[in-house]
């Protein structure tokens, strides 16, 4: 057998593996910070309209 290709693909899998596994750390961090803004965007938004209706 070839070895040195065995061994080549391998680390080239173990590679794209750690990356993968990175990117998708950062992105779940990234939408859970978005998901935290939207919904305290949201929840103030509510909380105005109420003060608006109890002011009229």
């Amino acid at each position: 057998m070839n070895w040195p290709i065995i061994i080549s693909i391998a680390v080239v899998l173990v590679a794209l593996i750690i990356f993968l596994v990175k990117k998708n750390m950062k992105d779940e961090k990234d939408l859970e910070k978005k998901i935290k803004n939207d919904y305290l965007k949201e929840n103030k938004d509510v909380k105005d309209e109420g003060r608006d209706a109890a002011a009229h």
